[in-house]
């Protein structure tokens, strides 16, 4: 399994406006710079998460799955549940496996905001952001 560049860069620009205080304006510039995101990739994914909702979210109440999902849609680890090779009638020998796997890892991800993500590393109103992409 391998995260895809889309969502680990969506991750890390939500970690970026996480790490300001709410209400914070951010340049994309400047989060392309501290997160080591292309400019061009980050326009992307800006629109996915606006799409999503997610940018206006205080951190409290943003979720690593919601961001994840945001970027590349349900987090699907079964053949069958992605429509690559459905099961049939009877479902293949392995797909108890990794639908619980598939589970664990949903719910895992649920249950990380980026207000836990960010901890006490917060910084202060002001500190070096430029206009563009707003977190309330």
């Amino acid at each position: 399994m391998k995260l895809s560049t889309q969502a680990d860069y969506a991750v890390r620009a939500v970690y970026e406006l996480a790490l300001h205080e709410p209400g914070a304006v951010l340049h994309t510039g400047d989060i392309a710079a501290a997160q080591r995101i292309p400019c061009g990739r980050l326009a992307k994914v800006v629109q996915d998460l606006a799409r999503a909702a997610l940018l206006a979210r205080p951190a409290e109440r943003i979720t690593v799955r919601e961001v994840y999902e945001a970027a590349e849609g349900p987090i699907l680890l079964c053949r069958c549940r992605q429509r690559v090779e459905p099961c049939g009638d009877d479902v293949c020998d392995t797909h108890d496996f990794w639908s619980g796997v598939e589970k664990r890892l949903t719910e895992e991800l649920q249950t990380v905001t980026f207000a836990a993500l960010t901890g006490s590393r917060r910084r202060a109103p002001g500190a070096g952001s430029r206009p563009q992409a707003t977190r309330r």
